[in-house]
């Protein structure tokens, strides 16, 4: 054998190694590679055929499904990432990285700068006017549940942005508006129109000089789970005095130090690097129910934003609740043994079981605070006699068929769907009562 040709051998075999062993890893998944974090859309293989050969929409389904399962691509996508963070840049669209290694959503920090309020009104004045109608309805419903015996309050969490803006980016990409902010406007509305509140927002701003453990983790979007720990007796003792009920009370255990725990994390994740972001520290606190034989475990239902996990994950919840299940934007149902979807409840009965009703925003998603409960709520329990919204529905019914523009729109969206025209109508019909309750309620016609 020549001098050099076992190198030569060695270097065609590396070769033959590194082209093949991904197309091996595609096919038949040998070795087991830890999954991205964040969600992922799955794309399909596509099918050949001559016209999508002809206008390259093959080639391009063919492209995007190669990238998205080609053999390695999680290591692969993971070291692309971490090369980004080197300059402090990330590829995921939902994170915005701040001073000192600091991780903020986009959203916090859109709002901080005002530009949310964009996102949904064109002026100030007609956001104040959502804003109104939300306000409206909320009131109604809290004074119709509390005659049922259900008691609602809304609880404020904090924004990341609003308790540690020091950390900011500081880049002069974003420029401050002069939207008006939801945070800026609700709770002193809340207070003037008798609506139960308990603004954490507030309490976090009050108290952010003095703690000594963090109230925001350095890599988390939500606020820190020892935080919430500490938080926990707070919240228990508002809803004590919201029900006039002693319920289990909570101590929060010393505070202690380890690797972040979820959702401590939850931005960092997102990133999928390679290693963990250093220096970062993570602090916790158990909290434990404090003996009471005479307490009372109330039912709870929380309709609300991802702010709950951290409650859900610090809290001892079966020990202090008798149920808790989370209605996730009011649509994916979590801690419920019967229920998964929104849809699928009878919603005057839930909310008559339950004894206390929280609505819960952050800071920053306080302009959905209807997410379609206070609405189709106030439909509910204002005529809890199904026989008038079936008139009601019969009439907008009636007035789709009389219209012959709406008629036509109603029967081609009844094809697309594969629905008949009777079963599009009753959908649209219920969703416009839900949408203005007021109009429909009070008897005025479409």
């Amino acid at each position: 054998m020549k001098k050099g040709t076992g190198l030569y051998i060695a270097l065609c075999v590396l070769l033959m190694v590194l082209l093949f062993l991904p197309l091996l890893q595609q096919a038949f998944h040998p070795f087991k590679l830890q999954k991205l974090h964040g969600a992922t859309e799955k794309v399909e293989p596509p099918q050949l055929s001559f016209s999508g050969y002809k206008d390259q929409s093959y080639q391009a389904q063919l492209e995007r499904y190669v990238s998205a399962n080609f053999g390695f691509h999680e290591p692969v996508i993971r070291l692309y990432n971490q090369y980004l963070w080197l300059y402090r840049k990330t590829y995921s669209q939902d994170v915005i990285v701040g001073k000192d290694k600091w991780l903020y959503g986009k959203r916090s920090v859109y709002d901080h700068y005002r530009q949310v309020p964009y996102w949904y009104a064109d002026s100030n004045e007609a956001l104040e006017a959502m804003f109104e109608k939300d306000l409206d309805r909320l009131k109604k419903v809290q004074r119709l549940l509390e005659e049922r015996g259900t008691k609602l309050f809304v609880m404020i969490c904090p924004g990341k942005d609003i308790i540690c803006p020091e950390h900011l980016p500081d880049n002069g990409n974003f420029v401050m508006s002069d939207g008006l902010r939801a945070i800026d406007w609700f709770p002193q509305a809340f207070a003037d129109n008798g609506i139960h509140c308990l603004n954490m927002n507030a309490w976090f701003e009050q108290i952010k000089d003095t703690v000594s453990y963090p109230l925001f983790p350095k890599t988390g979007m939500h606020w820190s789970n020892v935080a919430c720990a500490q938080a926990a007796d707070t919240i228990i003792r508002y809803m004590e005095w919201l029900t006039g009920k002693n319920m289990p009370n909570v101590k929060a255990g010393p505070v202690y130090g380890c690797e972040a725990v979820r959702p401590d994390d939850d931005l960092e994740k997102t990133m999928n690097l390679l290693w963990r972001i250093r220096p970062n520290e993570n602090y916790y606190s158990d909290v434990h129910v404090i003996p009471d034989t005479s307490a009372q475990r109330l039912r709870l239902i929380t309709i609300g934003d991802s702010f709950f996990w951290n409650i859900a994950y610090t809290l001892p919840m079966d020990s202090i609740f008798s149920g808790y299940p989370y209605w996730y934007y009011y649509s994916t149902i979590y801690f419920d043994s019967e229920h998964t979807k929104v849809k699928q409840l009878d919603l005057v009965k839930e909310l008559e079981r339950a004894d206390i009703v929280m609505l819960l925003s952050c800071a920053n998603t306080l302009y959905e605070i209807n997410r379609g409960f206070l609405s189709q709520a106030l439909v509910k329990l204002s005529s809890t006699d199904p026989d008038i919204i079936e008139s009601i529905r019969d009439q907008i019914k009636q007035n789709m068929m009389n219209d012959s523009t709406w008629r036509q729109g109603l029967m081609e969206k009844a094809e697309r769907k594969g629905k008949t025209l009777e079963q599009v109508m009753d959908e649209d019909a219920l969703w416009l009562i839900e949408q203005n309750p007021e109009k429909y309620l009070s008897g005025e016609e479409e």
